[in-house]
C-alpha cells in the first residue's frame, strides 16, 4: 500500500494541488504497511490511557465513595472533641462524654431535632478492614440514610443488651462492693445478646455472609442478624452499648461522636456556633469530603504522578517508531519532495501519522479502562472505580497533546532530509 501511495506521487498523480485531499492517506498507508509496530505502538498508548483512567478511577472512586456514604447521614453537623481537629475522618474509640447529647438537647431544643451518639471502631470483615458503628437501635435510621433492612431484624431491637449492661455499670455501688467482672460468655447470652451485626448488602455479597451466620472478629464471635441496603455511614453496624464496652476499656458512658439533626430552617454554620462549648467541636456532614481529601489527597498526587511517568514512557516509544519509519522512509521523503511538496506537508504528514496512532491507542486504552473497572470491582466487590467524563477527556486531551509532541522531532528530521544525497544513496 505504502509503495502504492509513493508510485503515484512519482506518476504525479499526487500533485501539488490534490495534494492536500490526500494528507490521510499516506500516514494511514504507512501505518498499514508496519502492522506489527503500529500495532504495538498504539498498544503502549493504550495502556498508559487505561492506567490514567483505571488507577485515577480506583483511587477516587474508592474515597469519594465513602464521603458519599457519611453524606448520607440523616444529620446535619458532628460533635466530637476539640482536641482531635481536623482528623475526623480517622477517628474512632473514646471520644466525647453521652451527657452532651441531653445538654444539647435541652439548652438548644429551638435549633435540634434530634441527637444521636454513635461509637466508631475497627473490624475485619469481607478481607479488609472496615469501619464499624456502635448506635443504638432508636437511632439506626440516622446512620442507615433512612434506609429499612432488606432481610433479617435490627440488633437488641428491644434495647434489652442496653438496659442490661447499664443496670450492671451504671446503677450506683455500695462500698466495699466486688469489683464486677462480665465474662465474654455473658454477653451473647440468649436472653441478651449483644454480640450481633447488621451489615449492609455490599458486604454481604463480598464476603457470602448470611443472616444467620456467625463470624469471628475483634477476639469475639458475632452473629449477623440483618442485612441492609448498601449505602449508609459504614458497611457494619452493632449495638453502641457492646462497642463502647468491647472498645471502650469498659466505659459505656462516652461515645465517639454525636450526631445532631437540626430542625428544618434551622442554618447549619449558626447551628455550630449556638452549640459550640468548651472541649467540643461541632462540623457540617457537608465537610466531611473536603477533610477526607485534605487528610488522603496526597494519595491522589502518587497515582497522578505514575500515571505522568506511564504516559511519558508510552509517548518515548511512539516517538522512536515514528523516527525508525522515518530513517526507513527516506527514499520515499525524497521523492515526496521532487515532486514538490513542502516542508509543511512532510511536516504534517508525520503528525498525522502520530495522530493515528495515538487516536487508535486512545480507543483501546478506554475500552481496556471500563473492562479493567469490571475486573477490579468483580474480584474485590469492596472496591469502587469511578470513570467520569471528565477523566475520559483528560485522557484525551493527555493523548492528543503527546501525539504532537512526540512527533515533532521525527517530523523536524523528515523534513531535513536532503532530496541529492538520499536519491544517491538508494
Amino acid at each position: 500500500m505504502i509503495r502504492k501511495a509513493h508510485k503515484r506521487v512519482e506518476k504525479g498523480e499526487i500533485s501539488p494541488q490534490n495534494r492536500r485531499g490526500h494528507d490521510m492517506n499516506l500516514p494511514l498507508a504507512n501505518i498499514l504497511h508496519h502492522k506489527l509496530r503500529s500495532t504495538l505502538s498504539a498498544l503502549g498508548i493504550g495502556i498508559g490511557i487505561c492506567m490514567l483512567v483505571t488507577l485515577s478511577g480506583l483511587a477516587r472512586g474508592t474515597l469519594y465513595e465513602v464521603a458519599d456514604r457519611w453524606e448520607q447521614v440523616r444529620a446535619e453537623l458532628i460533635a466530637y472533641p476539640d482536641i482531635w481537629g481536623d482528623n475526623l475522618t480517622t477517628l474512632s474509640g473514646v471520644g466525647l462524654p453521652d451527657k452532651y447529647a441531653g445538654i444539647f438537647a435541652a439548652e438548644h431544643g429551638a435549633l435540634v431535632e434530634r441527637v444521636a451518639p454513635a461509637f466508631l471502631w475497627h473490624l475485619k470483615l469481607g478481607g479488609q478492614d472496615q469501619t464499624v458503628v456502635g448506635v443504638d437501635a432508636s437511632d439506626a435510621d440516622v446512620v442507615f440514610g433512612g434506609r429499612d433492612l432488606l432481610e433479617g431484624r435490627m440488633f437488641d431491637p428491644d434495647s434489652r443488651f442496653s438496659r442490661w449492661l447499664e443496670g450492671l455499670l451504671l446503677a450506683p455501688s455500695s462500698e466495699g462492693d466486688a469489683p464486677l467482672e462480665i465474662a465474654p460468655a455473658d454477653l451473647s447470652a440468649p436472653s441478651h445478646n449483644g454480640l450481633e451485626l447488621v451489615i449492609d448488602s455490599r458486604l454481604a455479597a463480598a464476603g457470602g455472609y448470611r443472616v444467620g451466620d456467625r463470624v469471628r472478629a475483634a477476639g469475639h464471635e458475632w452473629s449477623i442478624v440483618g442485612i441492609v441496603p448498601a449505602g449508609g455511614m459504614a458497611r457494619v453496624y452493632m449495638p453502641r452499648r457492646a462497642a463502647q464496652f468491647l472498645f471502650g476499656s469498659g466505659d459505656i458512658t462516652k461515645s465517639t461522636i454525636l450526631f445532631v439533626r437540626l430542625r428544618p430552617g434551622a442554618d447549619p454554620s449558626a447551628a455550630a456556633r449556638a452549640l459550640c462549648k468548651p472541649g467540643v467541636m461541632l462540623v457540617q456532614v457537608r465537610q466531611y469530603r473536603a477533610m477526607l481529601e485534605q487528610k488522603f489527597g496526597v494519595l491522589f498526587r502518587y497515582v497522578d504522578a505514575v500515571n505522568v511517568v506511564a504516559l511519558v514512557i508510552a509517548f518515548l516509544f511512539v516517538m522512536i517508531t515514528l523516527y525508525t519509519m522515518v530513517l526507513q522512509r527516506t527514499r520515499e521523503i525524497a521523492i515526496l519532495k521532487s515532486s514538490g511538496a513542502s516542508d509543511a506537508f512532510i511536516l504534517r504528514q508525520v503528525v498525522c501519522e502520530s495522530l493515528l496512532l495515538t487516536g487508535a491507542g486512545t480507543v483501546a486504552g478506554l475500552a481496556m479502562s471500563f473492562a479493567a473497572a469490571w475486573a477490579i470491582e468483580a474480584a474485590a466487590p469492596l472496591y469502587t472505580v469511578t470513570i467520569t467524563w471528565t477523566w475520559v477527556l483528560i485522557a484525551v486531551g493527555a493523548a492528543a497533546a503527546g501525539a504532537i509532541v512526540s512527533a515533532l522531532y521525527p517530523a523536524w528530521r523528515a523534513s531535513r532530509v536532503d532530496l541529492l544525497s538520499a536519491l544517491t544513496l538508494e
